[in-house]
């Protein structure tokens, strides 16, 4: 994978994952109408890092970026963009 890549990869995904969960944990113990708009805006944001993250996930990787909006698909998504072999692969210093 490339290097340049990896980091907003880290960034999108792992930002990503913890808005939607703290969104959904918000939406379900929470009853006030302004938390709930909260609660969305987390999740959809959570949503939109996400498929960022699998974007440039699929770029460091060596395919087009499309392949990111697998990232609708949530952590299956990111299990099948993980087992795409990589094109970029830098070779062993031995």
């Amino acid at each position: 994978m490339l290097p340049e890549y990896r980091r907003n990869t880290n960034i999108g995904v792992g930002l990503g994952v913890l808005a939607q969960l703290i969104g959904f944990i918000a939406s379900q113990y929470v009853d006030i109408g302004t938390i709930l708009w909260l609660a969305a805006i987390l999740i959809y944001g959570g949503i939109i890092l996400f498929i960022w993250g699998l974007w440039c996930y699929a770029i460091g990787k060596g395919y087009r970026g499309a392949w990111g909006l697998l990232g609708f698909l949530s952590l299956i998504g990111l299990v099948v963009l993980f087992f795409f072999p990589d094109k970029h692969k830098l070779p062993k210093l031995t």
